[in-house]
Formats: C-alpha cells, structure tokens, sequence
C-alpha cells in the first residue's frame, strides 16, 4: 500500500508493479474517484465487506486500447440455461458463494463473490485466490480454456479497483523495407522471450524468462568470448552491469538484503528458488513450500517476479548485443550470401 502511484490518463491512476512496467504486466488500476476512498481506508483499517468480480474469457485478449480496457465483450465457451446460478466451493476451512453471469448470447462471461478484508489489497488476494481455485475445477472437469481478463473489486456497489493486464495496443508502425540480422547466439533468447511474451500464464513467464537468464550467463557469453579469441579481437565482453540504489529500489527487492546485491545477475539469480518452485512441486526453501497457481499471493510473487527477470535481461543482453555489432558482427557476416527468395523462378509473375 505504499506503492508508487502515476497517473496514466485523467480517469485512471496506475499502480505499478514495480515502478518500471512493461506492456502484457498484470497491474492494479484505481479510478480517480476511488483515491479518497482508498486513502479513508488505509487509515481506518477495519474489516469491510467488498464484492470481487471476474470478466472471464476463452480467448485471452490484450490487445485492448486504453479507452476500451474496462469494457469486457469476451465471453468463454459455456453455455448457461439461466441468466444467474449460484455455485457454492468450499475453501480454506469455510465456503464461498459464487454468483455466475452470462452474456446476451447466454455465454458464461463473469463471475462474483463476497469477500472481507482490512485492506483492499487483502480482500483482492483472497478474492483471486478463492476464484482461480474455481476456475481450476471448471477447466479440469469442461476441459475448456477459461482466462480471467479482468478482476474489479466493489465496495457499496462502487468499483474500487482494477486489476488488468498493460495493453498491448500501443500502434507499431514499419516505415520502409529492409531486415535484421538472426545471430544464432542471440536467436534462441529472442525465442523464449516471444513466447514469454506472447504467454498469458505468469508461471511459464518466469519459467522462459529465468532460461533467458542462463542462456545469457552461461551460453551467450561463453560463445561470444570465444568467437571474439577465435577472430583475436581484444576488446573484453562487458561486465554484467551494475544496479543503482534507484533502480533497485525501484524493483522494490526484498528477499536480500540489498547491501548483498550489486549487479542485474544478483537480481535475476535471487528469483532461482522461485523458479525451481515453479518448476517442481515441492520448493527446497522454504522446505516442502508449495506455490500454488491459484493462490493470490503466489500469483502476486509470480507476476513481480516474472516483470523483474524481463527487466534484468534486458539490462544484461543490450550491452552483448551492443559489443557483438561493435567488434564481431563485420566477421560473423563475412562470406555470407544475401538471396532474394521472396518469389520462386518458376512462379508466375505478378
């Protein structure tokens, strides 16, 4: 509750998570006319009752402009022969009440709960928890894809706030014709990161992200510094780059005291037990741990984690990149070939 807040346009104040965010991030997204309302909670911290409400879809959509993001039109695959139906979980030692919504064309599209919490931020992770341990029975017994698109958590019937993936719907343009250069170093890192990408799942994120992170320590910077001997080029790889106490702060670490961390590496390397959790079902540390998709902490953990590795990557492949078109590229290139295959010989032409 002491995140750093900005504005992202006049109806919408933006949360993020860390302060640097990227485009496909799960954000938490308060509408201006909420801030006070928030603000009166966090000094009054009591109990209240908030009602949690999930926009859910078969095809996962983030793609959205900015003025359609808070306007749900998904719908999943199933069908409901009533306008409402309540369907009761029992969950944690207690029970919740699920209320289900269908759309015009009687298509299963939300679904809304009940939840208590001191704190907004509390009652959201409960909410989620309790809804991804729905969505999980749903999707095992239908076998149909059901996304969340979208949570907002109400209070006296009021939206309090958003929880929303970043858009990707801001305009790329190609202005001319031309290429790039697939280096087979950098190639399968490019690879991963499209599928990161292109993944709604902040698991596989971290899963595809922390192999990037490997892939850079212990791949890319082996075969580069050998290439670079074998060429007898002297300039040295750079050196994984330092963090600044601004930056770092700006992740907002906390697993490691940050006296212990002073590069990228030390960052990324810190979230290997995370990962190791994600990957196996049983953690090493803590011992036994389990990290459940469905529970809203963990799923908070995961989606900061997977945002983090992106930002470390980042950091730590543009200097390799900038060192492989400096010193390398001219005799990578040397001997190669440039064919225009883009129209066969024996096609017609047009």
């Amino acid at each position: 509750n002491n995140r750093k807040e900005n504005r992202m346009d006049k109806n919408l104040l933006i949360i993020e998570h860390p302060e640097v965010h990227y485009s496909g991030n799960i954000e938490v997204i308060i509408p201006e006319s909420s801030r006070s309302q928030i603000q009166e909670i966090q000094k009054d911290r009591k109990e209240r009752l908030y009602l949690g409400r999930a926009y859910l879809s078969s095809i996962y959509d983030n793609t959205r402009p900015y003025d359609k993001i808070l306007k749900f039109a998904g719908a999943t695959l199933i069908k409901m022969e009533e306008k409402e139906l309540r369907f009761y979980i029992s969950w944690q030692n207690s029970g919740v009440v699920f209320i289900f919504r269908r759309n015009s064309h009687k298509m299963l599209n939300r679904v809304e709960a009940y939840t208590k919490g001191t704190l907004p931020s509390n009652a959201l992770d409960i909410f989620k928890s309790a809804l991804y341990t729905l969505i999980d029975r749903l999707v095992y017994i239908l076998k149909c894809p059901i996304y969340v698109q979208g949570i907002v958590l109400l209070i006296n019937k009021k939206p309090l706030l958003y929880e929303l993936p970043i858009t990707f719907a801001g305009e790329k343009t190609i202005a001319y014709g031309g290429g790039f250069n697939s280096v087979h170093w950098f190639a399968p890192l490019d690879a991963l990161e499209r599928e990161a990408i292109c993944s709604p799942s902040p698991f596989y994120k971290v899963l595809c992200r922390f192999r990037i992170y490997e892939g850079i320590v212990h791949y890319l910077r082996k075969e580069l510094r050998s290439f670079a001997n074998k060429i007898n080029q002297k300039a040295k790889i750079p050196k994984t780059p330092r963090i600044t106490t601004g930056e770092l702060q700006a992740l907002r670490i906390i697993k490691k005291p940050m006296s212990k961390i002073k590069t990228y590496k030390d960052i990324a390397e810190s979230h290997r037990e995370l990962r190791n959790g994600i990957a196996h079902f049983l953690m090493k540390e803590p011992k036994g741990a389990i990290i459940i998709p469905s529970r809203g902490l963990d799923r908070s953990a995961v989606e900061k984690g997977s945002q983090i590795l992106r930002i470390c990557n980042q950091k730590m492949i543009e200097p390799l990149w900038e060192y492989f078109n400096k010193y390398l590229s001219n005799e990578y290139n040397r001997g190669k070939i440039l064919v225009d295959n883009s129209r066969p010989k024996d096609f017609p032409a047009y």
